[in-house]
């Protein structure tokens, strides 16, 4: 699979003044602690700090940062930033799984940072390569028994570590790369006393230590990269603008190995995105390649863009997304389902007009009152519709220069 850290280089050139603790192949990429140190410089730790009881997730450790969120959804999706829950929070997309979840806007520099981490497997410590995973396994003498005869599994060059022998557990595989937590590689060494198949695997003498463990680990998560030289595509540039209605994409990659072609995917909610074209790889190694695509049928408000570079064996790792809004003149809301059951979510997608990013949604009772209030961004939002008897309601939207928007809702239960 092509390494997920080839995104750290695109990074490179909006990371200026970051601190960033680690480098391979002459690019800087991000760990944990930098995170942390991004979210601290966002005041994210007056919430998200142990034994803080104003949410129930925090940052403290890396294993905090990356449990299942309030409604059991993992925080992050190692490799994928834009699937993650994390990324619903910063980003204001609002598709959260409860009204009550807060949203936390952080600015596109700091967004791209985070996205860029996630995209490279969320690494806790510095990206090991193949000859550090094997020095570890040397370490702890597992080449005594994974040799040539014995017919297991083995570590001594990189194809083999890659491969996925018949381990006689089904369809568990020796390494889903990308993800440490279905390789039965790292069930066995992680030393958490639960195994899918067979025994643990814990070296001669003792356990690995946590640290060898956390280094497998990150090493399968970030595309179980095997040197510098095999560092595939470099992204350098990518960018997305209006022109007359229509959005041009384009891209410059500095080296491409192996690309077979690339996918643009487009969203309207920075979810859930889907397919509107290919273009076909024309880079070769130590070549720069520029890349051009006009979308002429972009949404109003937001649109969100990500490249999905395909290698000719079939594996695949995601560009960061850029984001493009297309004004509009007049505000326009939309609400569904319409009818809608008390205490449901309502779908409301609001664009505003020029120079709008937020407004207040008010649900109000047939005589004028006030029931609920909570700001919305523009695009997609979901609200939770508080405890209503059946009847005739009104969601008004009341921006920040005294326009406002007002639409009829009928409740049924």
């Amino acid at each position: 699979m092509k390494s997920l850290i080839s995104i750290s280089f695109f990074i490179l050139l909006s990371a200026i003044g970051y601190s960033q603790s680690c480098e391979i192949g002459g690019s800087s990429f991000s760990t944990f602690q930098d995170i942390q140190t991004l979210l601290d410089a966002n005041a994210c730790n007056d919430c998200h700090a142990q034994g803080n009881t104003d949410a129930n997730w925090n940052y403290d450790s890396y294993a905090s940062f990356t449990k299942s969120g309030e409604c059991n959804q993992p925080i992050i999706i190692h490799g994928n930033a834009s699937d993650s829950y994390l990324y619903s929070v910063i980003t204001g997309t609002d598709d959260l799984c409860s009204e009550s979840a807060p949203i936390h806007k952080l600015s596109e520099t700091d967004l791209d940072k985070i996205e860029t981490w996630i995209n490279q497997g969320a690494p806790e410590f510095c990206l090991p390569l193949y000859p550090d995973i094997k020095a570890i396994f040397d370490s702890n003498n597992c080449q005594s028994c994974h040799t040539p005869a014995s017919g297991l599994w083995r570590y001594d060059t990189y194809q083999n570590i890659r491969s996925n022998p018949d381990n006689s557990c089904g369809e568990i595989m020796t390494m889903v790369v990308g993800n440490a937590q279905k390789s039965l590689l790292y069930d066995k060494i992680n030393n958490d006393n639960q195994v899918m198949c067979g025994e643990a695997m814990n070296g001669e003498f003792s356990p690995l230590s946590s640290l060898e463990i956390a280094q497998i680990r990150d090493w399968i998560n970030g595309g179980a990269i095997e040197s510098v030289a095999t560092l595939p595509v470099v992204l350098s540039r990518f960018e997305s603008e209006e022109r007359d209605m229509s959005i041009m994409l384009s891209w410059t990659t500095e080296i491409e190995i192996g690309t077979d072609n690339f996918v643009i995917e487009h969203s309207a909610t920075g979810r859930g995105f889907e397919e509107i074209a290919e273009v076909q790889s024309t880079g070769s190694d130590g070549s720069s390649s520029n890349y051009t695509y006009m979308h002429n049928t972009p949404s109003f408000g937001e649109n969100y863009y990500r490249l999905k570079m395909i290698d000719l064996d079939g594996s695949y790792n995601y560009s960061n997304i850029r984001l493009t809004r297309l004004e509009v003149e007049t505000a326009e809301m939309s609400i569904s389902p319409n009818p809608a059951r008390s205490s449901e979510r309502l779908k409301v997608t609001w664009y505003p007009r020029k120079g709008q990013d937020q407004a207040y949604l008010n649900i109000l009772d047939p005589n004028g009152r006030n029931l609920h209030k909570k700001i919305i961004f523009e695009g997609t939002n979901y609200v939770r519709l508080p405890v209503l008897i059946e009847g005739i309601y009104f969601v008004m939207i009341e921006d920040y220069f005294g326009g406002f928007l007002l639409e009829r809702v009928v409740i049924i239960n």
